[in-house]
């Protein structure tokens, strides 16, 4: 539990330190230029209407790129969501399919159960010492050879149904193929070049802000304050491009509770014979 608690405490610290990297910056660079209007009053009132041009131009470009990295991170969180839930439901199915010949199929139900375990370790670092940079493809190779396991032994089972067969055949190629776009999108990760790019926008914006500032305390309190603004899109979406640990994650719940309804199940069953 200590190794578990120390990865997920390491990367928020991480995220922690980036966003206080870029408050401290913005806000740096708009003492500079609050420091160069004190410094340089004449040339800065001359060039007064061609700053405002550029600081608007930075304000515009800023806005739309940091927009479009928020609403492309939140839409990548719903994703995993989505896919989890799909996932969930495709075990689901599977496991009804088990319970239609509930004699033959125990063990088999046993092995799926074993699978939904593996798959909350396997994405919540709560549940294991893992977390999202870690996995990759290699750790498919189990759930593979459970799902061809569960296929050929459920082939073999007396009178069952071809339809039968056949969906949960399906629902196990669901079930490999939406936890392989998992794994293939937690490995395209918002590149640390492009957010170095587009915070330094901002901080060029508040340096020119600061430009045209008076250097009061009132203000330098809300540059301090939009500094912070800036800090938190950044926490946004370093929090949203990492969906299983920090303040966002996601939920967990769907699996949790097939892995409960299965586990009750499955007692039952063996307290009965």
């Amino acid at each position: 539990m200590p190794h578990r608690n120390s990865l997920t405490g390491r990367l928020k610290m991480k995220i922690l330190l980036r966003c206080s990297a870029v408050a401290l910056a913005t806000f740096s660079c708009s003492l500079l230029g609050e420091a160069i209007h004190l410094s340089f009053p004449i040339y800065v009132s001359h060039s007064g209407e061609f700053i405002k041009m550029i600081s608007s131009l930075i304000g515009t470009l800023f806005a739309i790129v940091l927009g479009l990295l928020i609403s492309s991170s939140y839409s990548t969180f719903n994703s995993h969501q989505a896919d989890f839930n799909a996932m969930a439901t495709a075990t689901a199915n599977i496991d009804l399919l088990l319970k239609l010949y509930i004699q033959q199929s125990c063990q088999l139900r046993k092995e799926l159960l074993e699978t939904i375990e593996r798959v909350l370790a396997r994405y919540w670092p709560d549940k294991s010492n893992k977390h999202g940079s870690d996995i990759d493809y290699n750790f498919l190779e189990e759930d593979v050879a459970v799902m061809v396991s569960i296929n050929n032994a459920f082939q073999t089972i007396d009178h069952v149904s071809r339809d039968d067969i056949n969906a949960i055949r399906q629902y196990s190629n669901q079930f490999i193929s939406i936890q392989t776009n998992i794994i293939r999108s937690l490995s395209n990760q918002v590149p640390s070049l492009l957010l170095v790019i587009v915070f330094s926008w901002a901080c060029l914006l508040f340096f020119l802000y600061g430009i045209f500032g008076s250097a009061s305390a009132f203000e330098i309190f809300f540059l301090f304050l939009g500094s912070l603004a800036i800090s938190s899109a950044n926490f946004l979406i370093l929090e949203l491009t990492h969906p299983y640990q920090g303040m966002f994650k996601v939920s967990s719940t769907a699996f949790e509770l097939l892995h409960e309804a299965m586990s009750k199940d499955l007692n039952k069953k063996s307290a009965a014979r």
